[in-house]
């Protein structure tokens, strides 16, 4: 009975070759939805995170839309997806976008709030239009400050991907663990879940990995006052 709750290593083991020929599809349908769902949202959310902060006339227009859907819960969107678009793997994808760019528009729009002042003042004076001061001050200076929001999506993105496989899918990790809660195999759901974690370190690390050259020009990857303060203490 214990087993049920805290599965043993052996059990887990067990589980994962009870799935290994499942395995390789479920991964490329997952990585595959997760992966497109990820992309669009990073697209659409960082796009119009940028168009609002450069244009009042659309935060006037559809400023509160975003409003209203940015305190909305994502999960609670499955039935009207169902409703409205059917099974299929577009409805998926579809959620796994909304979820994500809801968080970067958000982060996008804050970060070009706080771009300091003076700098766009340094560049008016110096006779620099509107676009340019948007092309060379603002889109420089959120860009190191909306990298936490893309981590953070990133994560959130997998999470998104086993509720969008609620939406009637017949293959992907999601239904896999969904399929093995039904027969009580706790061994088997755990085991997904650390698949699902290894997938979640490994983009992150990609994410990481790309953004330490693009943000070498930052002071991001110093130490901060209050972190040399701590070390000296």
């Amino acid at each position: 009975m214990r087993e049920i709750y805290l599965p043993t290593p052996t059990a887990m083991w067990s589980a994962f070759v009870d799935m290994r020929d499942a395995l390789p599809g479920a991964l490329v349908t997952s990585v595959g939805m997760t992966l497109t769902g990820y992309g669009l949202g990073l697209a659409l959310g960082v796009g119009m995170g940028l168009a609002f902060a450069y244009s009042q006339l659309l935060r006037d227009l559809l400023g509160g839309v975003l409003d209203f859907i940015r305190p909305t819960p994502v999960f609670a969107l499955i039935p009207l997806f169902l409703l409205w678009f059917g099974i299929g793997r577009g409805p998926q994808i579809a959620l796994i976008a909304m979820g994500t760019s809801v968080v970067l528009s958000v982060t996008t729009l804050d970060a070009v709030r706080n771009v300091s002042p003076t700098h766009i003042r340094a560049a008016a004076t110096l006779g620099a239009t509107r676009r340019t001061i948007y092309r060379t001050v603002v889109l420089p200076s959120i860009f190191p400050h909306l990298l936490g929001a893309v981590r953070f999506s990133a994560a959130a993105a997998w999470g998104l991907d086993v509720a969008a496989e609620l939406i009637g899918s017949q293959n992907g990790l999601g239904y896999l663990m969904m399929t093995r809660q039904q027969y009580i195999d706790t061994a088997g759901v755990l085991v997904v879940v650390v698949i699902y974690g290894l997938l979640a370190t490994v983009l992150d690390r990609v994410i990481v990995l790309v953004e330490r050259p693009l943000t070498a020009w930052t002071t991001r990857e110093q130490p901060s006052a209050t972190e040399t303060a701590f070390r000296a203490g």
